[in-house]
């Protein structure tokens, strides 16, 4: 018989990352990325590794890092020392049962998957696969997309996109606001005429704006993501009645209900899949067959992730459900020193995918270092 998997320690540390560059989108501007490694270790031996990736401000969705972190270390860390697992999908399905945010939820569920892979002896990308009952062979390289955080004019907006096309990435995220102008955009299209181009929103706008967005329909956008805000399923439904481009969303997407409230509505067209938001790999797993299964289209995306969250996103990337390029950089886009050892290089657009035992990457020895000054806490 199987062992069922046991955890019985954890531990977390903050770390405070500073980005190569300031990255602007909706109203903030990052400099420094607080972020939580949280580490879980089974009856083996074995250690699993996850990331909270809420950001420290409800800039994004409502979660944020310091709530993610405490109901983690005071309801749901503390009640898996009873518990027994037999799979990942049976700890998603207790851990959904806590009604933790979806980001703390993700952050140890990423790290089961890890355990799980290593109990036995296989990369989380095959068990992923195994998961799904995939019968196509294994990519060993994902094609990738970049996000452009807001830039102040045309130009730089055409500069910024030049140098990342030079690089190598094969779709290209324009986050977008207020301050851009129908003008702008087309200046970008003009200079850019077929490349894979689309615009990200982070609900900055309203309906009040459809002009704005009728006025650039015709203009060859891969789709525009997330135009109003999170809850607003209506006024997205009448905005992609009047246009041809897909709408995407993002923000909206915790669960099932929100994507029958998409299909019910027609309120996009896409959905932009992100572990952490909805709760992990087995929640986008089961999300991403309901939307296909209805006719959406669905993609990998990214939430500024450590290297760590760099490998998840990977693994579920490279799943024959997903084509579109995601926001999946390479490990020198975002950060000036990554908390891992591996580094993710860009390849004629492609990264590759972690092929070893477990995650496939390991926290690096500044990073290691910082991480043995916490203690193992007993569950």
């Amino acid at each position: 018989m199987v062992r069922k998997l046991k955890i019985i320690e954890y531990k977390m540390h903050q770390f405070r990352l500073e980005l190569v560059q300031p990255y602007r989108f909706a109203e903030s501007t990052f400099r420094y990325r607080p972020i939580n490694i949280v580490a879980i270790k089974d009856e083996l031996g074995n250690v699993g590794l996850g990331e909270v990736e809420a950001f420290e401000f409800p800039t994004y969705i409502e979660e944020i890092q310091a709530d993610c972190v405490r109901i983690l270390k005071t309801r749901v860390l503390p009640l898996l020392g009873s518990k027994e697992f037999d799979t990942p999908f049976e700890f998603s399905r207790f851990i959904n049962s806590t009604n933790a945010p979806y980001m703390a939820r993700a952050a140890v569920e990423m790290a089961i998957w890890d355990l799980f892979s290593k109990r036995n002896n296989i990369s989380v990308q095959k068990l992923i696969s195994l998961a799904v009952s995939t019968n196509q062979p294994l990519k060993k390289q994902v094609s990738v997309g970049v996000a452009i955080g807001i830039k102040t004019n045309a130009e730089q907006i055409i500069q910024e996109i030049e140098h990342q096309l030079d690089l190598g990435y094969t779709r290209i995220k324009l986050k977008v606001n207020h301050t851009y102008t129908v003008g702008m955009l087309k200046q970008v299209r003009q200079v850019f005429p077929k490349e894979e181009i689309m615009i990200d929103c982070n609900s900055q706008f309203s309906l009040r704006d459809k002009n704005f967005f009728q006025n650039i329909d015709g203009l060859n956008f891969s789709m525009i993501e997330q135009p109003f805000s999170q809850k607003d399923f209506r006024n997205h439904a009448k905005l992609q009645s009047h246009l041809m481009t897909p709408l995407c969303l993002d923000e909206n997407i915790r669960n099932s209900e929100d994507i029958w409230k998409v299909v019910n509505l027609g309120a996009a067209k896409v959905i932009n899949m992100k572990l952490a938001r909805v709760g992990g790999i087995a929640n986008a797993l089961a999300l991403t067959v309901l939307a296909e299964n209805q006719g959406l289209k669905v993609w990998c995306g990214g939430m500024l992730e450590t290297g760590i969250g760099r490998a998840y996103n990977l693994a579920l990337a490279s799943m024959p459900f997903y084509s579109f390029p995601g926001d999946i950089s390479a490990s020198n886009r975002y950060y000036k020193n990554d908390v891992i050892r591996e580094d993710f290089q860009l390849e004629d657009g492609k990264l590759n995918v972690p092929e070893k035992v477990g995650l496939g990457v390991t926290l690096n020895p500044v990073a290691k270092a910082k991480f043995n000054q916490d203690e193992w806490i007993k569950i």
